[in-house]
């Protein structure tokens, strides 16, 4: 992954491709006056990429977490904020002789420091103030401005900066291979702080007997890859950063042999406004929630790259990987666009509605309601994995999930609107990409419903499933005639809850039936319907080996598909 992030940095700087970090947010400056050594107001102005790009705030992003000092800082508390721009500046102070040479450059700083000190109270009083002006859901950066410019607008500052990271990089170097390039004879790094996945300020990550100076060991990076590193980084940052309900996930495309032209191509595409904006009218079909979607395009390609997928989480001044798909294939999300289009196919579902991994993650994001935060992030993950790569998934977990969800609704709503189907919409999905295989039981002759299950694949590979499935039907009918008549549904009762295991579908037909008597509602479709779930139901014979989720799930599916089985017996001619 990191060599294919390198790539796309070293063919960025190739081809000078514009950087740009998505950055919004007012900036608070501290208006010092060098000359008259006084402080004059706190300006608020917007963000500005260009002044950015120009490296005027001497701004990066994460460098400034914590308590670290910064010259250009994300304001939190004023106090604090104020004490690492004020602890930047005394740094530069600190500087040796050498490398600050010019007496006017010592003078520029120790007058930036007396100015703070002197006017600490009043300038911190002023930064609350306006920053109650700013709302809350909007950024805010504090910075300090000298005689009418930025810091980075000084060449003082600029080698300030560049000495400080020399020096974090120096103390965790050495001669050797770099990880990334496989040079020899190199000077390498531990430092490289373009991806927080693990820090050399904690013992646990360092090796060589938990000493600093052999940290470079764990992950020796050179200074050129370092450079590759941070600009890939950027380019992925500012193009290919997608969201993914509630997650972030950076798509990085690694080439195969001889494929640079592609590659080529697809940062051109990324880079070029028209061109992005004419690729966005073009994408029509979209798997996730992002408008900015790109994977249609991708499927189209030849298997000549690979593209990765890395789920980040930032955690303070650190990452952390939550997931990382390596090596999928163009060929593969073309398959998983095909198993998109046949349960579009299958459901009926019109552009707007079409199946995306978010009919998944209706299932997969909190456990409880009254969660803030989703909590089954792992599970919605796992399937996630399994679906780019092909492996198995478990019937039985995703039942349980399901069963959640489709329980509370019927409870709470006492009746169905889509849960159910998108329960069944997933199960169609992922066994046409192979990942849940059904054990194809023998089976009766064909029957007046066979068209309905057939269109499910190998869902309904079992008499019992089809039996229970017909059940659930039934009874909707029922309780359909209930709402009718009594506008109320009573025979909910009996449903348990949708807890119910093989006895109680068996017990459930005469009870039904002997209730649409009574309402004389057992016209001939209803007698139809009953006959077949009959023949299904006596055909699975006893001890099913479905668990109670199981049996319930595809009842469920009967009750919410229930118009696909009166389409035959109350053909509209």
């Amino acid at each position: 992954m990191l060599s294919a992030i390198r790539d796309i940095g070293e063919l960025v700087i190739q081809k000078a491709c514009e950087v740009e970090e998505q950055i919004r947010g007012k900036i608070l400056s501290i208006n010092l006056d060098t000359d008259k050594s006084s402080y004059s107001a706190i300006d608020i102005e917007d963000f500005d990429s260009e002044r950015h790009k120009k490296n005027w705030y001497l701004f990066k992003q994460g460098a400034s977490k914590g308590n670290v000092p910064s010259p250009f800082c994300p304001l939190t508390e004023p106090v604090k904020t104020y004490k690492k721009i004020e602890g930047w500046l005394n740094q530069c102070n600190d500087i040796n002789e050498n490398t600050l040479k010019d007496d006017s450059s010592r003078y520029l700083i120790n007058k930036a420091l007396e100015v703070l000190t002197v006017k600490r109270e009043a300038i911190i009083t002023d930064i609350a103030q306006k920053a109650k002006d700013i709302p809350k859901k909007e950024s805010k950066f504090l910075t300090v401005k000298l005689d009418g410019k930025y810091l980075g607008e000084y060449e003082v500052f600029k080698k300030c900066l560049v000495t400080f990271d020399e020096k974090k990089r120096k103390r965790s170097a050495n001669s050797g291979v770099c990880s990334i390039c496989s040079m020899p004879d190199k000077e390498v790094s531990g430092k490289t702080d373009v991806f927080r996945f693990y820090t050399i300020d904690k013992p646990g990550f360092i090796t060589g007997g938990f000493q600093e100076p052999h940290a470079w060991k764990n992950f020796p990076v050179c200074m050129e890859c370092r450079t590759f590193l941070e600009n890939g980084r950027k380019f992925l940052e500012g193009n290919l950063k997608f969201k993914f309900y509630g997650l972030n996930y950076l798509l990085i495309p690694r080439l195969l042999t001889g494929g640079q032209s592609l590659l080529e191509e697809v940062l051109d595409i990324l880079s070029d406004t028209t061109k992005t904006v004419a690729l966005k009218e073009r994408i029509k079909n979209r798997i996730t929630n992002d408008d900015d979607e790109i994977l249609e395009y991708l499927s189209e390609e030849k298997d000549v790259l690979t593209l990765n997928f890395l789920f980040l989480q930032r955690q303070q001044s650190a990452e952390r990987i939550l997931l990382l798909i390596e090596d999928v294939f163009p060929s593969r999300i073309r398959k998983i666009f095909e198993s998109k289009d046949n349960v579009d196919h299958i459901f009926n579902n019109g552009s707007d509605k079409g199946f995306t991994f978010g009919t998944i993650r209706e299932f997969f994001s909190r456990s409880d309601d009254n969660k803030k935060q989703s909590d089954l992030n792992k599970y919605f993950l796992e399937i996630v994995d399994s679906v780019f790569k092909g492996s198995r998934l478990d019937f039985s977990f995703l039942l349980r999930f399901y069963m959640v969800v489709v329980r509370k609704e019927f409870i709470n709503e006492g009746y169905f609107s889509f849960r159910i189907k998108d329960a069944l919409m997933n199960t169609v999905f992922f066994e046409y990409l192979g990942l849940i295989n059904f054990e194809e039981v023998r089976n009766m002759e064909e029957g007046l419903f066979s068209s309905v299950f057939a269109q499910y694949g190998k869902s309904f590979g079992s008499s019992a499933k089809k039996g229970v499935f017909l059940m659930g039907a039934l009874t909707q009918m029922l309780l359909n005639k209930q709402w009718i008549e009594r506008n109320a549904r009573p025979f909910m009762k009996k449903l348990k809850g949708l807890k119910m295991d093989e006895k109680d579908i068996k017990a459930l037909l005469p009870e039904v039936q002997n209730k649409l008597e009574e309402y004389d509602a057992f016209d001939k479709g209803k007698r139809l319907t009953a006959s077949e779930t009959a023949k299904y139901l006596l055909d699975a014979g006893d001890g099913w080996k479905m668990p109670v989720d199981e049996i319930n799930f595809y009842f469920a599916c009967g009750m919410n598909l229930v118009d696909s089985i009166a389409d035959i017996v109350y053909p509209k001619n």
